[in-house]
């Protein structure tokens, strides 16, 4: 069922009004059409850098596919198992958990249109966060992982040691502890601007196709073009197709 048929079946089951079936739809249309109008003027439409690619052994996931609205999510390392605030629930999917937005009152159609509230994850230490948003805000603090796609919206960073993202138009911005693996950002319109914390063991590869780029604290590779931190360990592909990069090294 595509989500404008959950909409619609939502309404005819008497659980939302018409007025908030108009702006669930009102927001998942935004998002979508922002997205068409990134990849036709790019000319080319990325497959999702959350898929695929490099990740810790062994890391489960928390996944949430969001429509509008904001989520943050945390490291608590005093807690076991991932805690959710907020009008959602928690279903296990073997290993692994899925965040499945409430529909059953209008004070979460609210919340899920970013006008009341939000949700809070707090995630214990070998936990990553899959995230799949319309249109959204997301921060990311301290997680071991984040990866998926944001069509429209912001993403903040806060220390985190592992990435996978796409985001089609929208700005990225914070700090990155990466030692391990191969990370990569997407961007196709909008503005990245990253700093990678003491610690980090980076060798980055970046790249704009129409806007400029601004790269510091990182020395030039003697085996390559690319420039690292540190020994190099880890490996950070950065695109951003239109609009500026500005990545620097504490």
């Amino acid at each position: 069922m595509t989500e404008q048929a959950r909409i619609q079946a939502l309404l005819e089951a008497g659980k939302i009004t018409q007025q908030e079936a108009d702006l669930l739809l009102s927001a998942l249309e935004e998002g979508e059409a922002a997205a068409q109008q990134a990849q036709a003027v790019i000319g080319e439409q990325y497959a999702s850098s959350g898929a695929a690619g490099w990740q810790p052994e062994g890391l489960r996931w928390v996944r949430l596919k969001l429509t509008a609205g904001q989520l943050e999510a945390r490291l608590d390392p005093a807690i076991e198992l991932p805690v959710l605030e907020g009008p959602a629930e928690v279903r296990r999917e073997g290993a692994d958990l899925e965040i499945v937005p409430e529909t059953l009152n209008a004070g979460f159609l609210n919340g899920l249109l970013g006008r009341m509230g939000r949700l809070e994850l707090r995630l214990p230490p070998g936990w990553g966060l899959e995230v799949e948003g319309k249109a959204a805000q997301v921060a990311a603090r301290g997680i071991d992982f984040l990866k998926g796609r944001v069509a429209v919206g912001h993403v903040e960073l806060e220390a985190v040691k592992g990435l996978a993202l796409e985001v089609t138009a929208g700005n990225i911005e914070g700090s990155l502890l990466l030692q391990e693996g191969t990370h990569q950002l997407r961007v196709s319109m909008g503005n990245a601007e990253l700093n990678l914390l003491p610690g980090s063991s980076v060798r980055l590869s970046a790249s704009v196709s129409l806007g400029n780029q601004e790269i510091r604290g990182l020395e030039r590779n003697p085996n390559g073009g690319d420039r690292q931190i540190g020994e190099g360990r880890a490996r950070l592909e950065v695109s951003v197709r239109m609009g500026n990069l500005e990545i620097k090294a504490r």
